[in-house]
């Protein structure tokens, strides 16, 4: 499954950057996002690892994570290293704007089994809730 929206936030690039990838900002802005947990110390690189612990389903649900590529003021990519869905990458990339940042976010998932009879619900949920995730991150963002 591949799940990919955008969203132009009316903030200088770095700025945008800078609070995207610093995971411990995460519960600001994604609503299943109760906690996170960084495992590397020091600011957001290539290598580091964390959990990301969400509400789903009513269950907290914990999933650890690597970044594995880390270019600043440009991209970045996450990948599940465990959890009950280990086979995800989220991409997130910033392009500047005249006008500010516009930051895209995308998700694959290898969903198997009984998962992959499920997949058109999941895709129009999570579809649904990355929109919102974007929306409340431009908020939070733009009025910082």
């Amino acid at each position: 499954m591949h799940l990919e929206e955008s969203v132009e936030i009316n903030a200088p690039l770095e700025e945008v950057f800078r609070y995207v990838a610093d995971v411990g900002n995460y519960p600001d802005w994604m609503a299943h996002v109760l906690e996170v947990r960084k495992d590397t110390p020091g600011s957001p690189q290539q290598g580091d690892r964390f959990v990301v612990a969400i509400k789903s389903v009513g269950r907290r649900f914990e999933t650890p994570y690597e970044r594995t590529s880390y270019e600043a003021d440009r991209r970045y990519t996450d990948r599940a290293v465990g959890g009950p869905i280990p086979n995800q990458r989220w991409h997130s990339a910033f392009q500047e704007l005249p006008r500010g940042t516009r930051f895209t976010r995308a998700v694959d998932v290898a969903s198997g089994g009984l998962l992959s009879l499920l997949e058109p619900l999941q895709k129009r949920a999570a579809e649904r809730q990355l929109k919102k995730d974007l929306q409340t991150l431009k908020h939070v963002v733009e009025a910082r």
